[in-house]
């Protein structure tokens, strides 16, 4: 399929898609005329993309999981481990930020002013 068809598929734009492409997270075939052609195991693979950003994986990150994800097989035993550590490391963003939080509760108190309603 091309890269327009893709676009319309995923909800992604074609430049989104180029740039999933030079960052080496989907991969097309050239046509003679030199437009992209993707196999239809790209919709799949932009839906994954696109869910471990919003986990917070990065690009490179997501490189990694690629052999989890090649012909459309998911091997939950290649990438559980790198999930793990992904829980692991947003536990710790949470538990910083909750002391972070709690120590400008604090400062607000000191100053004598109450935490804004919706921020408790």
């Amino acid at each position: 399929m091309r890269i327009g068809e893709l676009a319309s598929k995923t909800g992604v734009s074609v430049r989104v898609l180029r740039h999933y492409e030079t960052q080496g997270l989907i991969k097309s075939q050239r046509l003679s005329n030199g437009y992209r052609d993707y196999h239809f195991h790209a919709v799949e693979r932009v839906q994954w993309v696109r869910d471990l950003l919003a986990c917070g994986f990065s690009t490179r990150q997501i490189r990694e999981f690629l052999p989890c994800l090649e012909n459309g097989n998911i091997d939950p035993q290649k990438c559980t481990a790198k999930h793990i550590a992904k829980l692991q490391e947003l536990d710790e963003m949470i538990n910083l930020l909750t002391e972070r939080r709690r120590r400008l509760s604090e400062r607000l108190a000191i100053l004598g002013v109450s935490v804004p309603k919706g921020s408790e």
